[in-house]
């Protein structure tokens, strides 16, 4: 390992070390990726455990057209995707349904 490490202070105390990327390498155990950068996958449903905002989300909709292809308010699904409530399961069956069918327009409108 290269002694090019960079300490950065914060209140006369190390707070963080710059690195080689090399040198990164080595000490976590990974290979040498080359000129590749480093990727690490973004998963949705990690961040977001509202099955309703989920869904909603995956399908590119926002609060307000779901709201109309659900035929109820705005609010009602801002207060739905809250993270305090059980989503009852009829519930996320229609929005299942309600997003399907609009994955399903879109997919037609793209032939």
């Amino acid at each position: 390992m290269n002694s090019q490490a960079q300490v950065i202070y914060n209140n006369d105390k190390p707070a963080f070390v710059v690195l080689p990327y090399k040198d990164y390498l080595v000490l976590t155990g990974q290979q040498n990726l080359g000129d590749k950068p480093e990727f690490v996958p973004f998963v949705l449903s990690e961040y977001i455990k509202n099955p309703v905002r989920l869904k909603r989300i995956e399908a590119g909709l926002n609060q307000k057209d779901l709201a109309k292809l659900l035929s109820v308010t705005q609010g009602y699904i801002s207060r739905i995707e809250s993270r305090n409530y059980q989503v009852p399961s009829e519930l996320l069956e229609k929005v299942s349904m309600a997003v399907g069918k609009t994955k399903h327009k879109k997919l037609q409108k793209k032939k």
